[in-house]
């Protein structure tokens, strides 16, 4: 199979690749992966948190097909020893859906892992998110109203950004400035100045909150806090005035003071800063069921923790864990 096939548009290899997109769409997949091992390839869709994996491919496809993604995302189709990133703007319809791919060198070829992007895809009100837990609800509502850090946990995949985006929807109007650093931009929103992560260039979240700090903004949503730099830049804005929305790698809400603690931030910092920590799971609901959800078959579901003066002065006295595990 030559090279040049990659490049036909109608070719065999394009409109394999075409209909894995459109079928992975059409079934609500979050992921789509293509792994290559000792003897067969493999597409597996992620569904409602769980993969499906399609009937074994040739295994003589799989690198053309690697190529041919590289070609739609604009990578290095002869670069296979090393991880590359990037996205794919796929015509779908009358719109187009966006795609962040993941290449990562394995031991019988690359993986290729798609992460499905929908901008056009249908949010959901505060109100329907939260039906059931109405002081989160209260207190996301009205979050613009004091400066400090709120913080969302949970599993990969859990519909942290979904919540989040919903967040933003609620609170944002002409009178405050909401700035958003994200990797990359999963949803547009109107009336948000909303700017993509590109570490090939360095610009980073850490670097993003430096220049963000000079834009005069009200609001701040940080997309991931991952290392010292960023949860060091985070807090400080949360203590001099700002609204920050971040998330954090923590499995539970009694995680998160850990978390940053192992990050090197100060105890008292954290004390001052941190307002609240979200922790969001997914449960999966009967068919039957209508109430809001973030995939086809699963729903959200919140536990909060605030901080009050109780707990900021544990936190102080680095006397935090039992109030966290009572919590």
């Amino acid at each position: 199979m030559t090279d040049n096939i990659i490049f036909q548009k109608d070719g065999p290899i394009a409109l394999f690749v075409d209909k894995i997109l459109r079928e992975a769409v059409a079934l609500h997949a979050s992921d789509i992966h293509f792994e290559i091992f000792d003897e067969k390839f493999v597409v597996r869709y992620r569904i409602d948190g769980e993969l499906t994996t399609l009937d074994d491919c040739d295994c003589e496809l799989a690198r053309p097909v690697f190529s041919r993604l590289k070609v739609l995302a604009s990578l290095n189709i002869s670069e296979t020893r090393l991880p590359q990133d990037g996205s794919i703007a796929y015509p779908l319809g009358e719109g187009e859906i966006e795609f962040r791919i993941s290449c990562l060198p394995t031991q019988f070829g690359e993986s290729v892992v798609l992460r499905i992007l929908n901008n056009d895809a249908e949010f959901f009100a505060l109100d329907e998110l939260m039906r059931d837990d109405v002081p989160l609800k209260n207190f996301l509502k009205n979050i613009t109203e004091k400066s400090g850090l709120t913080l969302f946990v949970g599993p990969t995949g859990c519909g942290k950004s979904t919540t989040l985006y919903s967040v933003l929807r609620e609170i944002k109007s002409d009178e405050i400035k909401i700035l958003t650093c994200e990797d990359p931009v999963e949803q547009r929103i109107d009336g948000l100045s909303q700017s993509s992560i590109n570490s090939d260039i360095g610009f980073s979240f850490s670097n993003a909150l430096r220049a963000f700090l000079r834009h005069d903004p009200d609001v701040i949503f940080v997309g991931e806090i991952r290392d010292r730099e960023t949860a060091d830049l985070a807090i400080r804005a949360a203590i001099t005035g700002h609204c920050v929305l971040s998330t954090l790698h923590a499995n539970g809400t009694g995680s998160a003071i850990p978390r940053l603690l192992d990050l090197g931030i100060d105890r008292t910092m954290i004390a001052e800063a941190l307002l609240c920590v979200v922790y969001q799971q997914l449960e999966k609901i009967d068919p039957g069921q209508t109430p809001a959800h973030t995939g086809p078959g699963r729903r959200a579901k919140y536990d909060a923790l605030f901080v009050d003066d109780a707990l900021r002065s544990a936190i102080k006295n680095n006397e935090w864990l039992d109030k966290f595990s009572r919590a």
